[in-house]
């Protein structure tokens, strides 16, 4: 590879390279940090990777940038591309909090360090100068317009010379464009099957990168074969590539593979099958797997009815614009299924939502989709007053796709009233700035409005549900005993866990937090194993009483085999909702009430602890950069 001579002369980065891919992420951070601030900049660099993508350390970006900047400075060329991507990746995020797309200073900065990175024949920054030209030609200017064919010609360029070291990625780019032909460039057939076959198998240049073969290329290899896109169609060779790029993971390839499962292209027709690759898929946001999947649940095809895994998929298909899953749920909210509280206003809220993307709901199987649901919309909106039409019309006509940004737990300490973390509701970023989300969702449920309670140093924060919850958890005033059994009721890992919610159990095992917290005697220790999404959930005596609020753990790469949780005492919730003035909560049970069976706890429980959902509005398709990363040095 290029640099070599930098990469001979700081050989002795090996131990914590050695180190790393074996996930010894503490061993290998402390051998970086021996050799990057005498100024080694492969160290610099892999420290650099190491704080960006959180191995061993807290994700910490401001650091990341400083190393990679360390490294870059020196004239190291894989930390200048890494660096032009973190640079890329802040803008993106800015552009999705402004809801616009900018090429700001951010970019600016990116694209000088490619070309420094290029201009030591690096591939890879080769191949994201392309990208970026492509990309701003497509978006930023019309089609064939004599801006966007120069910008085009520039990407082309670039792209051919990171082709003269068989880079994947650009081999499939340049595949592409030979396929579509565009541009002034002519399409060919044969050259871009070329190029798709050698980025889709593995080579020895490339072999830890993409030991497997490029994913994007097999994929491109499926589609054009099932779809027969100016070839014959071949469901065997689509069903091959497919293959290989879904056992990489790829969601899109696992969505096709699905299909063609359930439709018997090229297989047996095997539902089970189906399923379970849509399910892989719809694990990992994939909306038309998720719709799919909708349809499986509630008709039983392949697996068992479950309306509430129906319901679930389809929230989260809805939110990205999926029409087909905003019927199902307008359906489901009016005709009340299992665990799904009935409500007009949502079901409203769906149909409305499905009839502005009426094409798809025409393109559906069933022709008379669109006209169900234009009825169903009358029926509904009979139930409701016209104010409430109008308010629902207005979040209608805000409306953007949304994905799911994080969940957590939370629990009613009255009718109308939701405890949780601060952190469950708000968007903190890599510099530590909060963000609201542009949607909170109770369960499956709308929370129309937010008390404004929210501590950020107490890490909690109120949310106010009107329609309400009869159910509600009962505080324990009365002091935690080193070694007092608890339990901890939540919905961690949602998408991959209990819809209906886990409980773990453990015991008391400190009375305090870590030493240099801000306020160590907060919080309490507890063995209960807790996962993300446990935030915001309530922790429980042997009783059922509530004793704290489960907030974080010690995370798992910095200590290992250790199983060290934290949760807000009781006196700390009590002063944030005297200072909030929420005084119709359970009064505080003072005493230690005699023990349940462990069992009737967590139903107790789960008849007051929610899933807290947060949603962002949709921003742009990331760019399709390259990063080396650390397995890029091998």
């Amino acid at each position: 590879m290029e640099n070599s001579s930098i990469t001979e002369e700081y050989s002795n980065y090996d131990a914590g390279i050695a180190a790393y891919n074996r996930r010894h992420y503490e061993m290998a951070i402390y051998d970086f940090e021996q050799r990057a601030v005498q100024g080694d900049p492969v160290a610099q660099f892999c420290l650099g990777f190491m704080y960006k993508h959180g191995k061993g350390v807290l994700p910490d970006l401001q650091r990341a940038i400083e190393w990679y900047t360390k490294a870059a400075e020196q004239g190291y060329a894989f930390a200048q591309n890494d660096l032009g991507v973190t640079l890329v990746r802040i803008e993106e995020k800015i552009a999705i909090i402004n809801s616009q797309i900018e090429n700001g200073a951010f970019v600016s900065q990116a694209l000088e360090w490619f070309e420094k990175a290029a201009e030591q024949d690096n591939p890879t920054a080769q191949y994201n100068i392309a990208a970026m030209h492509f990309i701003e030609s497509r978006y930023h200017f019309s089609e064939n317009s004599k801006e966007a064919n120069e910008l085009f010609q520039i990407g082309i360029s670039w792209c051919k010379k990171a082709v003269k070291h068989d880079y994947p990625p650009a081999q499939n780019e340049l595949a592409r464009i030979y396929l579509l032909g565009s541009h002034g460039v002519n399409q060919n057939l044969e050259k871009a099957m070329e190029l798709y076959l050698k980025a889709a198998m593995p080579i020895n240049e490339w072999k830890t990168l993409y030991k497997n073969g490029y994913v994007l290329a097999q994929h491109s290899l499926g589609t054009i074969y099932a779809e027969g896109i100016e070839v014959k169609q071949n469901y065997k060779e689509a069903l091959k590539w497919y293959r290989k790029a879904a056992a990489q993971g790829h969601a899109k390839s696992q969505f096709s593979l699905g299909l063609l499962y359930y439709r018997g292209n090229g297989v047996n027709r095997d539902l089970k099958t189906s399923a379970n690759w849509y399910q892989k898929a719809a694990e990992q946001g994939d909306a038309e797997a998720q719709t799919n999947l909708v349809r499986m649940y509630v008709k039983g095809e392949g697996i068992s009815k479950n309306s509430e895994k129906a319901a679930r998929l389809a929230l989260e298909a809805a939110q990205q614009g999926a029409a087909i899953a905003q019927a199902y749920l307008g359906e489901a909210f009016e005709k009340e299924p299992n665990d799904l509280l009935q409500d007009n206003t949502e079901a409203y809220y769906w149909y409305s939502l499905a009839l502005q993307n009426k094409a798809s709901l025409d393109a559906a199987k069933d022709d008379t989709l669109a006209a169900k649901v234009s009825k169903a919309l009358e029926r509904v909106g009979k139930q409701l007053t016209k104010e409430q039409r109008d308010k629902i019309n207005v979040r209608v006509t805000k409306w953007k796709p949304r994905v799911l940004c994080s969940s957590g737990t939370g629990f009613y300490i009255s009718e109308k009233h939701l405890l949780t973390n601060a952190h469950v509701i708000r968007w903190k970023d890599s510099y530590n700035k909060l963000y609201e989300f542009d949607e909170i969702r109770n369960g499956l449920r709308y929370v129309e409005e937010k008390s404004g309670s929210l501590d950020l140093d107490a890490d909690l924060a109120l949310l106010v549900d009107e329609r309400g919850n009869m159910d509600t958890a009962t505080f324990r005033s009365h002091p935690l005993d080193l070694g007092e059994k608890v339990a901890v009721f939540g919905y961690p890992l949602s998408h991959v866990l209990s819809y209906r919610g886990n409980g773990t159990s453990g015991i008391v095992s400190g009375l305090s937090s870590i030493i240099d917290d801000n306020h160590p005697d907060n919080l309490f220790q507890h063995t209960a194993p807790t996962q993300g999404g446990n935030s915001g959930g309530p922790i429980l005596d042997a009783a059922g009483n509530v004793v704290g609020v489960v907030v974080s753990s010690l995370n798992p790469d910095l200590i290992k085999h250790q199983n060290v949780n934290f949760a807000i005492k009781f006196n700390i919730i009590e002063g944030f909702l005297q200072r909030n003035n929420i005084i119709d909560y359970n009064d505080p049970i003072s005493v230690v009430a005699k023990d349940i069976d462990r069992k009737d706890i967590y139903v107790k429980a789960g008849k007051f602890t929610t899933l807290i959902s947060c949603y962002v509005n949709k921003g742009p398709e990331p760019l399709p950069l390259e990063e080396i990363g650390i397995d890029g040095l091998k």
